[in-house]
């Protein structure tokens, strides 16, 4: 650094921290024994980081943040980038690029497990969980014959070497371990690693020693990196109930997340969804604007029904009609959100239009000024795609 005009300093505050081989102790000697205890005791590797130290020292214009998310599915990136990154990530995934395991699975799913927690010596073991985890890579590799890469990631070494000893001592094991380029392991194994497939084991369930619990409240960044190691599915297997209930916070809010996602999960191709006349109960109500329910009203007058919140790929559609096969994307466009500076639609909106599109929809995008000026005539345009 001392050679260095200036100095770019990267890293993730919300993921695993750096690992130390000197202990605090030692390192306290070397700052005394060099004259540096005084005014430079941040400088401890054992307690800090470069990032930790540059942080601060940086001004708010000088702090950047990569906000563009290029690896995971949107379904599985959204709870971390609600969770961890108060909703700054923007999706930027490749839908064409990830292999997922059947188009008709959603991309986060929980397989509940309960089992009995026991403590081997140290850190944690759910034998029904390994179990379980060992049926789901039975289930992809030989069952389905998934092509893609495969990922086992658990909080626990006693359950990642469990879990690595069941698939080895599979008698297809060669078929699971080759063809899935499976990896069984801890966080820190897969932090900077990804999967096609990413298999979650959290151990947390009955009779959980009070240590095993402890270490789970205290590393929701470790979560963090092992949800987004995902790039097309992320499983969890593992006790729901224990997860809402025993005070791990993440667990308890992923685990409601994957229940909503599950719940609001909407049905594709003709079929009319007969919603009811007002707005109904959508996964992401923040995002509804008077505007779009005021919309939804005047539609259903006059007999059409759109889905609100209708999920397409990584993209969550204000309204979505499905006539005779053929499909419809409305969307409501606020100029706070939808307008650049020279008038035009922005251009992340432009790109979404032409995905769509590709995809199969029609695409009819309404500003709010013309649904407040002349909603008969926005309501004439549906109703004429419909009739065409």
């Amino acid at each position: 650094l001392f050679r260095a005009k200036a100095a770019v300093i990267i890293g993730d505050p919300k993921q695993l921290r750096h690992i130390s081989a000197i202990q605090p102790r030692r390192d306290r000697e070397l700052l005394y024994k060099h004259g540096l205890a005084d005014g430079y005791a941040n400088w401890a590797y054992s307690e800090n980081s470069v990032f930790d130290l540059a942080s601060p020292m940086a001004g708010r214009d000088d702090i950047i943040m990569l906000r563009d998310h290029h690896r995971s599915h949107g379904d599985i990136i959204e709870f971390s980038n609600r969770h961890f990154y108060e909703g700054r990530l923007r999706i930027a995934t490749k839908y064409e690029r990830l292999r997922r395991p059947a188009l008709d699975e959603p991309s986060v799913r929980w397989l509940n497990v309960s089992g009995i927690v026991t403590r081997p010596g140290s850190g944690a073991l759910n034998e029904m969980e390994a179990q379980a985890v060992l049926a789901e890579i039975e289930r992809l590799g030989i069952q389905q014959g998934y092509q893609g890469t495969v990922g086992v990631v658990t909080p626990f070494r006693a359950q990642a070497n469990r879990i690595r000893d069941l698939v080895n001592s599979h008698p297809q094991a060669a078929i699971l371990l080759q063809q899935l380029n499976l990896l069984v392991d801890t966080v820190h194994k897969f932090q900077g690693d990804e999967r096609d497939v990413i298999i979650f084991s959290p151990v947390i369930s009955k009779n959980i020693p009070d240590g095993a619990l402890g270490f789970l409240k205290k590393t929701g960044n470790l979560f963090n990196v092992a949800i987004t190691r995902a790039r097309a599915a992320l499983i969890v297997v593992g006790d729901i109930g224990a997860a809402k209930t025993l005070g791990v916070a993440y667990l308890s809010a992923f685990a409601d997340y994957i229940e909503t996602h599950t719940n609001n999960r909407q049905l594709d191709g003709g079929i009319e969804i007969n919603l009811g006349p007002e707005y109904p109960a959508v996964a992401k109500p923040e995002l509804v604007s008077d505007w779009e329910r005021l919309f939804y009203r005047k539609l259903w007058e006059v007999g059409i029904h759109p889905i609100p919140q209708y999920a397409e790929e990584k993209f969550l559609l204000d309204f979505a009609v499905h006539v005779d096969g053929r499909k419809l994307n409305i969307e409501v466009d606020g100029e706070r959100y939808h307008r650049s500076w020279n008038g035009e639609l922005l251009r992340r909106d432009q790109l979404r239009n032409m995905r769509m599109i590709e995809l199969g929809w029609d695409v009819m995008r309404f500003w709010v000024y013309q649904l407040r000026d002349d909603m008969p005539s926005c309501i004439e345009r549906v109703k004429n795609w419909i009739n065409h």
